[in-house]
């Protein structure tokens, strides 16, 4: 798709030269110009050139134009399709178009001659000095050998050899509504662009009043190459945010695993195509689990790579058997070392083994919470810093015991910070309040129960920030069920918790056999 974003039709444009014509069917006479010898007599075909654009050949350039402005999103090619049909409407002999740069600057960026030859851009002449006269008024400048005698010379020349009048048009932003304040306000709009043309003759005044209408195309076809390559761009980064999304997916758990003292689930939501939050469950040995839930600092695609990174530190060095508080030190050290200044991460890392004790570190986190089977519902919180701040950060670990049948929600603050449309916040209060009304027995009925809880609080309003929730129910070591991997539950929301987005528990298709054997947990 292509924009077009002309202000004149082509016919309305076409009418305006038609009428020009017919007030200048001989320019030379009613301008009283003396031709040169060359091009006197009563030949018609010189005199057709001098007479510059019937009607048609009018119409002709103005339709390749638009043709041009609408369909080839190509910006040189757009442009030397303009300086082509400008040099045959003024009969130049060679014309040069100048595109303005966010620096200030002006880039040569098309030169053509007469017989639509692209000439090298190092051997172009521009005379700087009828440039800047140009630049300065904003208005189009024709200036003659005749005027500018020997002061031109000495200003790097007044063009190439051999040419002695040069037409220049300033092409400036089309006056759209956003700019009428800047407009009335009496500023200068913005240069898009400089059209530059060399001749042997004097241009006419149909020539001028062409090349503004010309200059009205340039400005489409800058503006148009400029939305056109914005909107690639945006594609580009699209398919790259749909590609991290992808790859982070699958880097959540595709199973939970089920053991007799354990049940576990959890869900994400991104409040975007890519989020910042993860959480995973590691199997350490027979009777310890490692469960860790991250909120990384930040929005899209830095940090779902951050979030991942997260993830695979604490599968890695989570296995070599060391406390949590050694775990998240040496994850923060690694973060801080190679990791951009601004990069941090807020997180609760815990081990649970079969007795139902659980060592946590809370990282600057939200407060896990546990809800025992009296209905009290108890915070594990920590004053450490988040992970990723400060290298030599020590952190201190919390150890609690988790009853038969407790709960343990590990969660971001994506729900505490749940808004509905008044601008009321769910709050830990509000989270507080559904696990004490939780009537459910199973972990799924309690992560759906959250979901549904902070779905129905927000009311469909969009969320800004995601969520991570993980849910654990310890049923105790006595429990008779057989040790297995347990799929993880496939829950699917989105920003506003009810339109559909992938989340944890896709199974990738590479993988399946492997699940099917007998594979260790993150092996």
């Amino acid at each position: 798709m292509f924009w077009n974003f002309e202000m004149m039709s082509v016919t309305e444009v076409s009418t305006q030269f038609r009428a020009v014509t017919r007030q200048t069917q001989d320019p030379a006479r009613q301008l009283n110009l003396k031709l040169p010898k060359c091009l006197a007599g009563g030949d018609k075909s010189v005199r057709l050139i001098m007479g510059r654009s019937p009607e048609t050949q009018v119409e002709h350039h103005l339709g390749v134009l638009a043709r041009t402005g609408v369909a080839r999103p190509a910006l040189e090619d757009a442009l030397t399709t303009i300086v082509d049909a400008a040099i045959e409407l003024t009969h130049a002999q060679q014309g040069v178009l100048l595109l303005a740069k966010s620096s200030g600057n002006l880039e040569l960026t098309v030169a053509r001659d007469a017989q639509r030859v692209s000439l090298p851009l190092h051997q172009v002449q521009i005379s700087s000095s009828v440039l800047s006269r140009a630049m300065g008024s904003r208005r189009e400048l024709i200036v003659t050998e005749a005027e500018e005698g020997s002061s031109t010379a000495r200003q790097a020349s007044i063009g190439a050899p051999g040419l002695h009048t040069i037409l220049v048009i300033p092409v400036d932003k089309l006056p759209l509504a956003e700019s009428l304040d800047a407009t009335v306000a009496g500023r200068q709009s913005e240069l898009l662009a400089v059209l530059y043309l060399d001749s042997c003759w004097p241009f006419f005044h149909l020539d001028r009043e062409a090349l503004r209408m010309l200059a009205r195309k340039v400005a489409i076809v800058v503006e148009n190459a400029a939305l056109f390559a914005a909107l690639c761009e945006k594609a580009r980064l699209d398919h790259e945010v749909e590609i991290t999304g992808q790859i982070q997916r699958q880097m959540q758990p595709v199973q939970f695993p089920r053991v007799p003292e354990l049940e576990i689930t959890g869900f994400t939501v991104e409040c975007h195509a890519v989020g910042g939050d993860c959480l995973d469950v590691v199997k350490l040995s027979d009777r310890c689990h490692g469960l860790l839930v991250g909120d990384i600092a930040g929005k899209g695609i830095p940090a779902s790579l951050l979030a991942s990174l997260l993830q695979g530190l604490f599968v890695t060095i989570g296995a070599l058997d060391l406390p949590p508080e050694e775990v998240v030190s040496r994850v923060n050290r690694y973060l801080c070392e190679r990791s951009p200044e601004d990069w941090y991460a807020t997180l609760f890392y815990a081990i649970l083994d079969s007795s139902g004790r659980l060592d946590y570190v809370n990282a600057g986190h939200v407060p896990a919470l546990i809800r025992r089977c009296s209905g009290k519902v108890e915070s594990l919180e920590s004053s450490n810093f988040p992970v990723g701040m400060f290298s030599d950060a020590r952190y201190t670990r919390g150890t609690t015991q988790i009853e038969v049948d407790n709960f343990l929600l590990i969660y971001t603050d994506g729900i505490p910070d749940a808004k509905n449309r008044r601008s009321e916040f769910f709050g830990e209060a509000g989270l507080r309040r559904l696990l004490l009304e939780f009537p459910g027995q199973t972990v799924d009925d309690l992560a759906e129960a959250v979901r549904a809880g902070v779905r129905a609080f927000t009311e469909g309003a969009p969320q800004s920030d995601d969520i991570a929730v993980l849910a654990v129910h310890y049923r105790g070591v006595g429990n008779l069920s057989t040790t297995s991997v347990r799929p993880a539950r496939a829950m699917r929301a989105s920003n506003a918790l009810g339109r559909s987005a992938p989340l944890v528990g896709r199974i990738h298709p590479t993988k399946r056999k492997l699940l099917k054997g007998d594979r260790p947990w993150h092996s």
